[in-house]
């Protein structure tokens, strides 16, 4: 599930046609108002039925429908109030009707009360629905700026309150959950529906101020941290707003008292751009990171690097050997890390006396600091190679001495695409001969570990080396519509074709991450840079956007950019030297930014 996104606020009130015609195929998790107006109409079950047939259904096979949200900051004493929960009632009976998967709830601020809301909420629960919420430290800090501080508001306080809280966010959205549990609703999720920054119209709206909340922001839901009530996982999290609405209603915040939401434009654009161009689409899982490589020149220190990974909302980061200096910038970071075990250590391994002492040496040190994810054992070893006979025993060894060290960290080993023959159509896929030897114990160990197999999964040299049956639109997901075997992009069909091996070995509920993707910008044939930023742009969007791919659909697909930076000192084909995401100067290689 996909924590941060941006909120596009349009002029009209009324369901925008046109916003959803342009999302169809997109990807994109969509959260849609009622218009407000329409809250009354909606208390009539017919008028409900005809809204999701005008609006929903002829959109739900494109569309990414995730919530449909009955009502944003009604108040107990609004007028609406009384509309809501028949209308949230008559519109999810109405999507249940259409058969679609798409759950209603409601936007409240902080300052909503009991007992209106404790209907609303038995509704949620009952129906496996989220609490959505408008959560602005913003605007509590400006109306109490003698009890709450700046610092505390922009995340940039150090240390913990009295209470234990490092910032305002966490504590607003605690707040709320507190109050669901003295509700009895200790189990209700919720989801922050807007939450943003002003760069200008009252005190505290800066643009620099705006940009430290958005950058900090995003960071902190993303991380994995959570809050102290909810510690773990990642906060679902929708910014405001896309763009500036200078023709939006509403008055200086010095003139309401109550500081609501409506006193200030949108948040500057230029508070956003710091952003990752596809806005960091780091997910509850943390499911996009970026791979570490170091064979570069003039390449930033690796503390550096990390506080970049911080700075983007980078959520994972891979690396290709225990580097003890990376290990030590990434201690309270709270990346995502898979650690490579460096090619010549492999056959060391095979020894449980040497496993136990590289765990000692390489993880238990940092383990309270560095949040170890997965250990590769080998990366793209064939069965034909010298260092395929120690892997298995080496993945063993290392999975048994970080057990004896009480760590939940798992072990795989990374293949490619190499060992899979018969790839198309995807379901044909099968492990080749050579490879069935090798792979099928791995495969074992990684399903009685509980542990996923890493693939790297490059459509460009499939592509490259392939290019009369394969088209550069498939390979760079901006084929129209799916082939005949039903795919409309090649890395779907490449990782589905691993999905089918697995499965005619017996490990058909096996988890693939995707350990390393990427297009090159220079070197080869289709290798430019427009093509690259092609690739890694909707590579993003696609993994993130929660269709999954035809064989295993639903849901995010966990992968890792490759590569940070380019490694111009890196051997073997000229291609292998340029698929960073970074110049050495960390400034973004792509614009607009991938």
């Amino acid at each position: 599930m996909s924590a941060i996104f941006l909120l596009v606020g349009i002029l009209s009130s009324i369901t925008d046609e046109e916003a959803l015609q342009a999302l169809r195929g997109s990807g994109i998790e969509l959260l849609m108002d009622v218009a407000k107006e329409t809250l009354q109409s909606l208390t009539n079950s017919i008028a409900a039925t005809n809204w999701v047939n005008k609006y929903v259904t002829p959109y739900s096979q494109d569309v990414n429908f995730k919530y449909i949200i009955v009502g944003n900051e009604i108040h107990p004493s609004d007028i609406e109030a009384q509309y809501i929960l028949s209308a949230m009632t008559n519109m999810q009976n109405a999507i249940s009707s259409a058969n679609l998967q798409i759950k209603v709830s409601t936007a409240i601020d902080t300052g909503d009360a009991d007992p209106y809301i404790r209907l609303i909420i038995n509704f949620l629960v009952n129906n496996g629905a989220l609490l959505l919420a408008n959560v602005y430290p913003y605007f509590a800090y400006a109306n109490d700026q003698q009890s709450i501080s700046l610092a505390y508001a922009l995340f940039t306080q150090q240390g913990n309150n009295d209470v234990g809280y490092q910032n305002l966010f966490d504590a607003m959205l605690d707040s709320i959950y507190i109050a669901l549990e003295k509700m009895g609703s200790s189990n209700l999720q919720i989801v922050v529906s807007e939450s943003g920054w002003p760069s200008e119209g009252g005190d505290g709206a800066t643009t620099n101020n705006a940009s430290t909340y958005y950058a900090n922001l995003i960071s902190h839901a993303s991380s994995g941290s959570g809050t102290p009530k909810r510690p773990g996982g990642s906060i679902e999290t929708f910014l405001f707003a896309m763009f500036d609405e200078n023709q939006k209603s509403g008055e200086p915040l010095s003139s309401l008292p109550d500081g609501k939401r409506e006193t200030l434009e949108g948040t500057a654009m230029s508070a956003i751009l710091l952003l990752v161009g596809i806005l960091s689409s780091i997910t509850g899982a943390q499911s996009l990171g970026i791979c570490y490589g170091v064979n570069g020149g003039n390449l930033p220190s690796r503390q550096e690097v990390v506080d970049l990974y911080k700075n983007r909302s980078i959520g994972g980061m891979r690396i290709y050997y225990p580097d003890e200096e990376a290990l030590q910038a990434l201690k309270g970071s709270g990346l995502e890390l898979i650690m490579d075990v460096a090619g010549e250590t492999l056959q060391s391994l095979t020894d449980p006396n040497a496993a136990t002492e590289w765990v000692n040496k390489y993880m238990t040190p940092y383990s309270q600091d560095v949040n170890f994810k997965y250990i590769a054992i080998g990366n793209e070893i064939h069965p034909g190679d010298n260092d395929a006979q120690y892997i298995l025993s080496a993945m063993t060894n290392i999975q048994n001495a970080i057990s004896s060290a009480n760590l939940q960290v798992k072990v795989s080993t990374a293949i490619d695409t190499s060992l899979i023959t018969n790839s198309y159509p995807p379901d044909n896929g099968v492990f080749t001969g050579n490879a069935d030897l090798y792979i099928r114990p791995i495969i074992n160990f990684l399903v009685n570990n509980g542990a996923p197999l890493l693939a790297n999964v490059y459509p460009y040299f499939t592509y490259a080396n392939d290019q009369q049956s394969i088209s550069l639109a498939y390979a760079l997901f901006s084929q129209q519509g799916n082939n005949d075997a039903g795919y409309q992009n090649l890395f779907d069909a490449m990782l589905d074709s691993i999905y089918a091996a697995l499965e005619k070995v017996g490990a058909s509920n096996l988890q693939i991450v995707v350990s390393e993707s990427g297009w090159p910008s220079d070197g080869g044939d289709g290798a430019t840079s427009q093509n690259a930023y092609t690739y890694y742009a909707n590579l993003i969007n696609h993994t993130m956007g929660g269709s999954g791919t035809p064989k295993r659909p639903g849901g995010p697909i966990e992968t890792y950019l490759f590569a940070l930076f380019d490694e111009n000192q890196k051997p073997g084909v000229e291609t292998e030297r340029h698929f960073g995401l970074f110049n050495p100067n960390k400034s973004p290689k792509y614009h607009p930014p991938v």
